[in-house]
């Protein structure tokens, strides 16, 4: 008879294991799911991105060469005074 008891613990415990392992796996597909969902959206931001640095590239070479040329004509013109 304890053969049989110790065979129903088994049982029982081997049951309890597989509870906890299903649940533990529900939720690693849940935290996957939510992980695929984010690396998604880190993969549109990361686009955005490229697109926010590519204008504020374009924007600083510009200026730069504005302000160069500001500069080139305040020299230009502070030569033109000085006689």
């Amino acid at each position: 008879m304890s053969s049989a008891t110790t065979s129903t613990a088994l049982a029982a415990s081997r049951a309890t294991q597989y509870t906890v392992l299903n649940a533990s796996l529900e939720k690693l597909q849940k935290n996957l799911e939510v992980l695929e969902q984010q690396v998604e959206v880190t993969v549109a931001q990361s686009e955005w991105t490229k697109r926010l640095l590519l204008i504020h590239s374009s924007l600083m070479m510009a200026s730069s060469q504005v302000l160069r040329e500001e500069g080139r004509q305040e020299a230009e013109y502070e030569d033109q005074e000085e006689p």
